[in-house]
């Protein structure tokens, strides 16, 4: 079987698809095609997954002209290489892989929902409007084209169902998840740390309140600021350091000057961004995510950190709670109440011994419920049963 893994760059071809390759690339039966948008940053990391990789430029916007060159090419690649099964992530990779594989005959076509993005908020002008009926439109189409819709967060997968974007006899759910082997203190040394200090201007003193998360407001970016703001003075021994690029080109981007602007503040510190998010991490004593966006469920910038050994707040909203046990690994506050969010860091910053009862359980919760392994045992198991259940019936009729 020749499969194709379609995802939007090379950064989300390693938070996606490493530990599903590795489960899958040392069997003889399956030919592995990887399918990403180049970064040249983790180009030399994607190229070590040892399968075959075709750099296939996404633009990241709406963008007609460059939209049907994506799609095209994936059209063409499927059918070149007679293509027999499609797993995408995200939404244009969704849309466009689906309807490039049942066009080209693929027999088995998967699509991952991690999260419905910007295109479901709520619209707030014409622009937003038409965008939301424009996605919504073809993900009814390539709900009917898809066999199997995969979810981690069932509200999307409610909203799918309720809004006939995909029957719900084709949907799987899982949740997200992490190589708690990659994520976890022990990756870290203390060198490292002293280093990265040194580098951000830290003394021994410093604590960190990390976010880590894309320049856009609904991200909580906003809220982030202000709790910093707040915090100032009752806690001048904690630094907020925001980690993540600029999103040029989003309704939603955080000027480069608000952030600039934001920097004459003594306690925050925006570092733009940055592969070492592990070693961000492992320096920080809270990370939090005030998001209002359409997260898939099981965020990413909640469950790396807990896989350090991290406490976690972000918002009571399901796209972000569901990893958080209120009081035991983290906190819930409202979404876009930066008071809110202020009270529960410095409930976490002011008791040492709190902050690392709530890490130790943020570890022991990853490596219980949100382990990769467990999770790419149920895809393999939910979507390719066929697939082994031939496999066995020729390794029987050999024997």
């Amino acid at each position: 079987m020749k499969l194709a893994l379609v995802v939007p760059d090379d950064l989300s071809a390693l938070l996606y698809c490493k530990g599903l390759i590795n489960a899958l690339k040392h069997d003889d039966s399956i030919g592995i095609f990887l399918i990403s948008s180049p970064m040249p940053e983790y180009q030399q990391e994607v190229r070590g997954l040892g399968v075959q990789l075709t750099s296939i430029k996404m633009h990241r916007f709406f963008n007609p002209v460059q939209d049907f060159r994506y799609f095209l090419a994936l059209f063409r690649l499927f059918r070149r290489e007679k293509i027999d099964a499609v797993i995408c992530w995200t939404t244009k990779p969704n849309i466009y892989g689906t309807i490039a594989a049942r066009l080209a005959a693929v027999k088995r076509i998967i699509y991952a929902v991690r999260g419905m993005g910007s295109a479901f908020l709520q619209p707030s002008d014409l622009k937003s409007q038409i965008l939301n009926g424009a996605v919504s439109a073809c993900y009814k189409l390539a709900g009917r084209l898809t066999h199997k819709a995969w979810f981690t967060n069932p509200e999307d997968l409610e909203f799918f169902i309720s809004q006939g974007f995909v029957k719900a006899d084709k949907t799987f759910l899982t949740k997200n998840a992490v190589n708690v082997e990659d994520y976890s203190p022990a990756v870290i040394s203390a060198e490292q740390l002293t280093r990265l200090r040194k580098e951000l201007g830290l003394s021994p003193q410093d604590r960190v309140v990390s976010m880590v998360g894309r320049m856009i407001w609904s991200k909580g970016i906003r809220e982030f600021v202000e709790a910093s703001k707040i915090l100032r003075d009752q806690l001048p021994n904690v630094r907020f350091i925001l980690v993540g690029p600029l999103d040029e080109g989003s309704p939603q981007t955080v000027p480069l000057s608000y952030l600039k602007e934001q920097e004459k503040l003594a306690n925050f510190l925006w570092i733009g961004f940055r592969k070492d998010v592990k070693a961000i991490y492992a320096l920080s004593d809270v990370a939090v995510l005030p998001s209002y966006y359409k997260e898939g469920g099981y965020p990413r910038a909640l469950l790396e950190p807990m896989a350090m050994g991290k406490p976690v707040i972000t918002t009571c909203l399901p796209q972000c709670r569901r990893p958080v046990e209120e009081g035991r690994n983290g906190l819930l506050v409202p979404p876009q109440e930066p008071q809110a969010l202020a009270r529960a860091i410095a409930y976490l910053m002011t008791d040492e011994t709190r902050r690392t009862q709530f890490g130790q359980y943020s570890r022991e919760k990853i490596e219980k419920e949100f382990d990769e392994r467990r999770v790419i045992e149920q895809v393999l198991a939910e979507l390719y049963q066929e697939h082994y259940r031939h496999k066995k019936d020729r390794e029987r009729v050999t024997l």
